[in-house]
């Protein structure tokens, strides 16, 4: 059940004009608090003490308090690599974004709290599937432009591939986020690409 911060009738009224650096300011806060005290400790009053602005405008802008937070984990910068012409320096580009992000950003306390919180938050589950899908479009972009190379099969799946990608990551960034180097996911990605090419003669990929 979503954590309701305001009534319907508290909306922003149409037409009125929005301060998006007001809004970021917001959400910059509430990602702060979100990385220090997790969803259950974030409340609107911390919000509005350390962003020095009134209820009325945090109510205006996200009915829920899953819509706060969402819209806050959405601020984190977006992984975006640029087309080489070979996978596994693409892979490598990859992982060192997300590397970067983890050492400069609060994702790698933010994401977990998230995700905790929606094992039993249903609208938090759904809204952050959302994200998370729209999140990984980037990599499963990479994935479908080294297809459309012919660097893999036209039998991958992309979606599989960019997961057996974000595995590793995942795993190093929570449990041993100094651990993520270039030399270990070069081997990773030279696994994932040589287990795709070996599925070259399968007319689909595993279920």
């Amino acid at each position: 059940m979503a954590t309701p911060i305001l009534s319907t009738t508290s909306r922003r009224s149409p037409g009125r004009p929005r301060d998006l650096a007001r809004e970021n300011e917001i959400l910059k806060v509430t990602l702060g608090i979100l990385s220090e005290v997790g969803f259950a400790g974030l409340t609107v009053d911390a919000v509005v003490a350390k962003a020095k602005v009134s209820k009325a405008t945090i109510y205006r802008r996200w009915a829920t308090k899953e819509e706060l937070a969402i819209a806050a984990f959405d601020q984190l910068p977006l992984i975006e690599i640029e087309e080489h012409d070979d996978l596994e320096a693409e892979i490598l580009a990859y992982v060192e974004q997300y590397r970067d992000f983890v050492q400069t950003t609060p994702l790698n306390s933010v994401l977990p709290a998230l995700v905790s919180e929606a094992t039993h938050n249903e609208v938090l589950s759904e809204r952050l599937k959302e994200i998370v899908a729209r999140r990984r479009e980037s990599g499963i972009e990479m994935i479908r432009r080294a297809i459309a190379r012919g660097e893999l099969p036209g039998n991958t799946d992309a979606a599989l591939a960019q997961e057996l990608i974000i595995g590793p990551m995942l795993h190093r960034s929570f449990f041993s986020p100094e651990n993520i180097t270039k030399d270990d996911f070069r081997y990773f990605a030279r696994i994932i690409i040589a287990g795709f090419k070996a599925t070259a003669d399968q007319s689909s990929t595993p279920a």
